[in-house]
């Protein structure tokens, strides 16, 4: 079954907001076995929304709309769906009284605009929002949610379930694994694992996240051993690329491989200024193993928080080797990383240029240094300084103690 996204939002197209919404939308489609043909973005018109639909009407068989259903005046999106199918505005009593009782708890005062919120066509079926105040909609094969990514995020997932079924569109569940790959090439992936792909209905994709590169396995639920059965020949492959499935993320693998291995954890950073802790922290459940963060962004931090040598910073610079290695010592838990480069968009030179960093990590009583010079801005910088630092840590935890 084919879906056209409309995205609706001046603002998605004036630079003053990121669509992160369709990547969403396109995730939560594979899993019910719907395939996104294209996406639209158009501006809060009338024409422009009307015309989308139109569009989408002669080449889709699900539309799905994120954006306008709020109590502005440039919030059309409902009005125009009620013109194009050719039915009234209306609202349901229960469906309104609901929405006051929200703002109720909420402590806001209710006004005349928002009952826009509860619009819909007459015959449209809706959704209720979980997380905010407008339902989604659905009639004639057209759905509108809130632009609001968490609201979006409540909604979608409840209305494809409903409607795969409602369509009797599965005779067979969709089975998806996705193994998580850090630290190797898009390209050398696909050479890595196309040859695996050889029978009908098992589909491969690459999704690049901040976080690492998914090979995303697709097929029927019938597929599920066949699909395990490649799985296994791509660790074979290249299993050390690996750090999890599904879910994991390199945070939470480091967090279940410490409990796991009874020790606890501190960091010591400069150049990610409190990133890597950060990310620890948001594991739940991370309060079992971690200790401290320290941001020794200063030299003199350094010196007077985890003892390094004012000598060293002097000889080698705050960027070296050396000085990773004195941070971690001055730690005093099981496992100590730290980290110190030179993210950028200035301090560079051409013995330490921009992206020049050194992760450290000890585990107990052995140390481990490493030196990378990431490309980017800074804000990526740092996030490569961290996913690296991570994910070294879980390759030495599974292969070294």
């Amino acid at each position: 079954m084919k879906v056209g996204v409309i995205l609706v939002g001046t603002e998605l197209l004036n630079g003053g907001m990121l669509d992160t919404n369709s990547l969403y939308i396109a995730e939560e489609l594979n899993k019910h076995g719907l395939e996104m043909k294209f996406k639209i973005t158009v501006r809060d018109f009338r024409d422009e929304i009307y015309s989308a639909i139109d569009y989408c009407k002669k080449n889709v068989d699900l539309i799905i709309i994120s954006g306008g259903l709020g109590p502005t005046l440039d919030d059309i999106t409902k009005e125009v769906i009620a013109e194009y199918v050719k039915k009234p505005l209306i609202v349901d009593d229960d469906e309104l009284e609901e929405l006051k009782e929200k703002f109720e708890r909420a402590g806001l005062k209710f006004k005349t605009l928002n009952v826009k919120e509860v619009e819909k066509p007459k015959g449209a079926i809706t959704f209720k929002n979980d997380v905010g105040m407008a339902p989604a909609v659905y009639i004639d094969d057209i759905v509108a949610f809130p632009g609001v990514p968490k609201e979006l995020y409540n909604m979608l997932p409840k209305f494809l379930d409903w409607y795969v079924k409602e369509k009797k569109i599965l005779d067979d569940e969709i089975y998806i694994k996705d193994l998580i790959t850090y630290g190797i090439a898009e390209s050398l992936l696909d050479e890595a694992v196309r040859e695996f792909f050889t029978e009908d209905e098992i589909y491969y994709e690459f999704l690049v996240k901040d976080y690492g590169i998914l090979i995303r396995l697709q097929s029927k639920m019938s597929n599920k051993n066949k699909v395990e059965k490649i799985v296994k020949k791509i660790y074979n492959k290249i299993g050390k690329f690996i750090f999890g499935e599904d879910s994991d993320r390199l945070e939470k693998k480091v967090v279940e491989l410490l409990k796991k291995l009874n020790m606890n954890i501190s960091t010591a950073e400069s150049c990610t200024g409190g990133m890597l802790a950060s990310k620890l922290i948001d594991v739940p459940g991370v309060s079992d193993i971690f200790y401290e963060g320290v941001v020794s962004y200063s030299n003199e931090t350094k010196i007077n928080r985890l003892g390094v040598k004012k000598e060293t910073l002097d000889k080698y610079g705050a960027v070296s080797e050396e000085v990773a290695k004195e941070m971690i010592m001055g730690l005093t838990t099981d496992v100590a990383l730290s980290t110190t480069g030179i993210a950028g968009p200035d301090g560079g030179s051409l013995e330490k240029p921009v992206g020049l960093v050194y992760m450290g990590i000890r585990i107990r009583d052995k140390v481990y240094i490493e030196k990378r010079v990431f490309k980017g801005d800074r804000s990526k910088i740092r996030e490569k300084t961290v996913s690296h630092t991570l994910f070294t840590l879980i390759k030495i935890l599974n292969e070294d103690v």
